[in-house]
């Protein structure tokens, strides 16, 4: 796929320099198709230029073409380069504009905690302020971010109007999303619900502890912040590779490439931050919906958390109100999914490489070789013993039978071993050994081809000099048949 877009790209541009030295020789002025885009999105096929085949090439004609700021590839390439390093800056922006929200969150429900504040308090009204107006500079960044992609796509693809590159509506509600994510805090004062708790008893609660939860789903700017930062998306040969074959470098590119590069230290942070992110929200349920000592204490929480992750579940400590539930349901699916991931990874990982798989094959085929040999000599022992009893009229019929099963087991063994290296023959061809064998098959059906048409031309080179021959003899004949 590469190399003939490579091809493609080189044809292209060929045509393109030898229609601008006919222009300039002509007189004419080139102006570069703004309708093409710097990656393309489709096959790469645009015609650049037009030349008319019915007139004839002393009468030259000037078209009149609405130039653009699109026209000039250096301005797009310095446009993109520019537009991607604000987008770093914007996600650093968003980045720290969330975390700072989270800590200033996490500061205020500590604080209510341990009972040196309460929601009334002008300490806490101070600390939710600044975490209301941290969340108003958090939606611009967001609004940012993807103004920039849409203007990134408008560079990529030479679009004039900012329409073009939005697709309805799947972007306005992907903006949406983001936006009501982000918008979710603890609202400065204290506001309460009427609910009803696990044991059928009606309360008044506060809407702090979900809002402070679902705040916690900002996390997902780490992705993010990490793509930006990336050595694949800074990277220009990245960039590159991926528009020629299609791949987009975002946040799934990226953990992928992680996940092959470090699994183990991958899955171990994300063990980590689940179960600290995890008992810290059964820690705010339960103290703000159900106090009690036992279950507001952070390590019994971590406990209950680390249980429910890893599915057993001993039932010593249990969450007691609703959304203390609804955390443990959460966890437990985490819990299933990251189990999921570590034994793909434990799989990949005891899986033996193609030299390993090619030893283990080798002493495999060696011992069973050995082993069938064995038997085939057992084999003739004891047929040699049964014949040689036969010849000498023994009657002792308990050897006999003991013999006769010595060497049914004896064959039984040697087809045992044939087939087991059979098997092991087959199970070692793999998707490499098909590949080098059509290769190779390829390889022999072109050197024959080229054969046949070495040796057509030699035949036809025979059969030239046959007629040759032929008419010289007749000449011959006919001078001799006159004199």
């Amino acid at each position: 796929m590469f190399s003939s877009g490579s091809l493609g790209f080189q044809q292209s541009s060929f045509v393109e320099l030898r229609t601008i030295s006919k222009n300039r020789m002509s007189g004419n002025t080139v102006v570069e198709d703004p309708g093409i885009p710097l990656v393309s999105r489709g096959n790469g096929k645009y015609s650049k230029y037009m030349e008319d085949d019915t007139q004839s090439s002393s009468t030259t004609t000037t078209t009149n073409v609405m130039t653009s700021k699109f026209d000039n590839i250096s301005y797009r390439l310095s446009r993109r380069k520019q537009l991607l390093r604000y987008r770093t800056i914007v996600v650093n922006f968003e980045f720290s504009f969330a975390l700072l929200g989270i800590v200033l969150m996490l500061i205020e429900t500590e604080l209510f905690f341990q009972g040196v504040i309460s929601k009334s308090s002008v300490a806490s009204i101070v600390l939710k302020s600044c975490i209301t107006l941290s969340t108003v500079f958090l939606l611009i960044a967001v609004v940012g971010y993807h103004v920039t992609g849409i203007q990134l796509c408008m560079t990529d693809n030479s679009l004039e109007d900012w329409r073009l590159a939005v697709t309805f509506p799947w972007t306005y509600l992907k903006i949406l999303l983001e936006l009501c994510v982000c918008i979710i805090h603890p609202i400065p004062g204290n506001i309460t619900i009427s609910a009803v708790d696990p044991d059928g008893k009606p309360k008044e609660v506060s809407i702090d502890a979900i809002l402070s939860i679902l705040m916690l789903l900002r996390v997902y700017l780490i992705s993010k912040f990490m793509v930006v930062h990336s050595k694949l998306l800074t990277s220009t040969a990245t960039q590159s590779l991926g528009a020629l074959n299609k791949v987009k470098i975002n946040s799934t590119f990226v953990f992928k490439a992680l996940m092959s590069s470090m699994p183990g230290t991958i899955l171990i942070v994300i063990m980590l931050a689940i179960l600290v992110v995890n008992s810290w929200a059964m820690r705010t349920c339960e103290a703000y919906y159900h106090p009690d000592p036992k279950n507001s204490d952070f390590f019994n929480d971590m406990w209950m958390i680390a249980i429910t992750f890893l599915t057993v579940g001993y039932g010593d400590i249990y969450p007691n109100s609703y959304c203390g539930r609804f955390v443990s349901v959460a966890t437990g699916l985490m819990g299933v999914g990251t189990t999921a991931l570590l034994v793909a990874v434990l799989a990949q990982k005891l899986e033996q490489s193609r030299a390993e798989k090619y030893v283990h094959n080798f002493v495999t085929r060696a011992q069973l070789d050995k082993e069938r040999k064995i038997a085939a000599a057992d084999t003739i022992k004891y047929v040699l013993q049964l014949w040689r009893m036969k010849k000498n009229n023994e009657n002792n019929s308990r050897k006999r039978i003991r013999l006769h099963g010595k060497l049914l087991q004896a064959i039984a063994a040697m087809k045992e071993a044939k087939n087991e290296k059979a098997s092991i023959g087959e199970t070692a061809i793999g998707f490499i050994e098909i590949a080098k064998s059509v290769n190779d098959i390829v390889d022999v059906s072109e050197s024959l081809q080229e054969s046949q048409s070495e040796l057509k031309m030699k035949m036809t080179e025979i059969d030239s000099t046959i007629k040759d021959l032929q008419t010289k003899m007749d000449a011959i004949y006919t001078a001799v048949v006159r004199r």
